[in-house]
Order: C-alpha cells, then sequence, then structure tokens
C-alpha cells in the first residue's frame, strides 16, 4: 500500500478534478462557477441565509451579494424575511426553479451515473468515507499549533 502522504495526496488531486469539472460545466452551460454553486445549493428546495450559502459552499460574501442581486434582478430568486433575524431567506422562484432544473438536469444524471459506477467498483458507503474524512482533517487542522504539522 502507498504511504499514507501519497494516498492524501491522491485525495487532494481528485478533489480538485472534481471541482474542475463543476468549473468546466458551469462553462458549458454559459454561467458562472459560483452561480452554479448557488442554483445547486437551492435546487434542493431548501431556503437558506447568504451565510449559510458562504459558508458551506466557499463563495465569497462579496461574490454572493453580486450573485443574489442579478439573481433577484433577473427574477430567479426572491429574499425573505425571516422572522426575528435581520438575515433574510434565499429562494428560487418559479421561474429559478426551472432555471436551476435546466442548468442542472443534466450534471445531476452524470453525477448519479458517476456514483452508481463508483459504488459498484467501491462498494456502499463512499459519501460516509468522504464526511468522515473531512469531519477528522478539519478536527486536525484546528488542533494543530500555527506552522506546525497536523
Amino acid at each position: 500500500m502507498e504511504d499514507k502522504e501519497v494516498q492524501i495526496r491522491r485525495i487532494m488531486l481528485s478533489l480538485n478534478r472534481i471541482d474542475e469539472i463543476y468549473y468546466r460545466w458551469g462553462r458549458k452551460v454559459g454561467i458562472k462557477e459560483n452561480l452554479l454553486a448557488l442554483l445547486y445549493a437551492l435546487s434542493d428546495g431548501g431556503h437558506y441565509t447568504q451565510k449559510q450559502i458562504c459558508e458551506e459552499w466557499l463563495i465569497p460574501k462579496t461574490t454572493i451579494n453580486t450573485l443574489i442581486k442579478e439573481c433577484v434582478r433577473d427574477g430567479l430568486i426572491v429574499l425573505r424575511h425571516e422572522p426575528h433575524s435581520k438575515e433574510k431567506l434565499i429562494c428560487l422562484t418559479e421561474a429559478g426553479r426551472q432555471h436551476s432544473d435546466e442548468v442542472l438536469r443534466t450534471l445531476k444524471q452524470a453525477e448519479a451515473r458517476a456514483y452508481d459506477e463508483t459504488l459498484k467498483r467501491c462498494g456502499a458507503g463512499i459519501t460516509e468515507v468522504f464526511e468522515e474524512f473531512a469531519a477528522r482533517l478539519q478536527e486536525a487542522c484546528e488542533d494543530a499549533a500555527p506552522g506546525g504539522s497536523p
């Protein structure tokens, strides 16, 4: 078996390849990478704050502000006031849902195909493995001293 450092490097390179695939998909369908991420984030029908989307999807605050203004202007999203909070919830409009479905349909089909093929080759539990590695890496990096190794 390869040493741990090589294995971790392979994981990093694979994650970079996945990021590149989504970047190229956005270009292929004619939208910005961060708009693709925003539409993807909202495609589950949930309503999220700007802060949640920034943190979960790693979109800078200034970028998400600009995207939201553009999407509101274009009729793709609305902002709803959350009671007892100054945060607004971002929600797809019907036009936004249709646009999101159009942009993401083929991508999600490709994801499902890739996922099914991966399960055939690697077995169940791949999602849990990624989640577990992410959690352990976050924990180790938070515990690591600045400038030291985790």
